[in-house]
């Protein structure tokens, strides 16, 4: 009996995730973008998390998507929240991400939205930028989420695009 229900429930699951869109997101020249540098730590280990975020979010943006649809992503810019500013300690220079309204985020990409027999419903090139973001101190504190800003962006630019069209 406990075999049936772990199993209905794995059949369950694997029915759910065959409903939903998938997306595949590519980066090219990432050393020539605008701003994907880090404050401190590793360049390249900084640029992979931010890519691998950043993925993530268009892959679950992409679930909202109807069956069988494929988004297919290249990014080719990207300008994160704020800017990079020296500080001087003692010994060693570090820097520190300011962020400021007139910092807003930014990304270039090109799109094609897929459908199931591999026609192309909708491509483009999209230029994204949150000139309104808000950035209050106390919202601030409470996120966890570093591309808070950047995200939020997105599900704007993809909600507006691919979800809420009329029908033609």
């Amino acid at each position: 009996m406990r075999v049936q229900g772990i199993l209905g429930t794995v059949l369950l699951a694997f029915s759910f995730s065959a409903l939903v869109g998938t997306a595949e997101v590519s980066w090219k020249d990432v050393d020539s973008y605008t701003d994907i540098r880090p404050a401190d730590g590793l360049k390249d280990r900084y640029q992979q998390k931010v890519m691998d975020n950043l993925t993530e979010h268009f892959q679950s943006l992409a679930e909202k998507l109807p069956e069988e649809q494929k988004l297919e992503i290249t990014v080719t810019d990207v300008d994160l929240t704020g800017r990079l500013e020296p500080t001087f300690g003692r010994s060693t220079s570090n820097f520190v991400r300011i962020v400021r309204e007139i910092d807003f985020p930014r990304m270039e990409f090109d799109y094609r939205l897929v459908g199931s027999a591999g026609e192309v419903l909708k491509e483009g090139q999209a230029n994204v930028k949150n000139m309104s973001f808000n950035y209050d101190g106390l919202a601030s504190r409470v996120r966890r989420n570093d591309l808070y800003f950047e995200e939020e962006m997105l599900t704007e630019w993809f909600e507006e695009t691919l979800l809420n069209q009329p029908d033609e």
